[in-house]
């Protein structure tokens, strides 16, 4: 083995040792939570189960109240899905709009409450609500909202 080739496998083998005993980062992982189901856990064991995997994040695919009251305290980032058939429904008036909100949300938003982050919509744009609770990007900026 020539001294050049040595050389670069001495490197090679120096990066792959050096490159894990660095922190790279944090990073959370997020699940998606149904409601939907013929054998349902109940809302605090599904928390509980959250918490001991170290879930930071999780999806509810719309404002289930047990699940949102289990949220409660727990830390845990949580983003409420919107169906077409509800946003067609909360579009249709402010009033609506806001009867929602006090029913669904805003019981939950108290010191010590549910950390709620996000709306999504099972809209073409699905995937802006992904990238908003990811961080990497702004709804409001891009839909024109501001």
């Amino acid at each position: 083995m020539s001294r050049l080739s040595r050389a670069l496998l001495y490197l090679v083998l120096a990066i792959i040792l050096l490159s894990g005993s660095f922190p790279v980062g944090e990073s959370a992982i997020g699940v998606n939570w149904g409601t939907i189901s013929f054998h349902r856990l109940k809302p605090s064991t599904v928390v509980d189960l959250l918490k001991e995997n170290k879930i930071k994040r999780v999806k509810l695919f719309d404002a289930d109240q047990g699940a949102l009251a289990a949220l409660m305290g727990s830390g845990i980032e949580v983003m409420i899905g919107i169906s077409n058939e509800m946003l067609s429904a909360l579009s249709s008036s402010t009033d609506a709009s806001d009867l929602w909100v006090r029913q669904n949300v805003s019981r939950y938003v108290v010191k010590g409450g549910a950390d709620i982050r996000f709306f999504s919509f099972t809209l073409p744009l699905f995937l802006v609500s992904v990238f908003a609770f990811l961080g990497q990007f702004d709804f409001s900026q891009e839909m024109g909202m501001k």
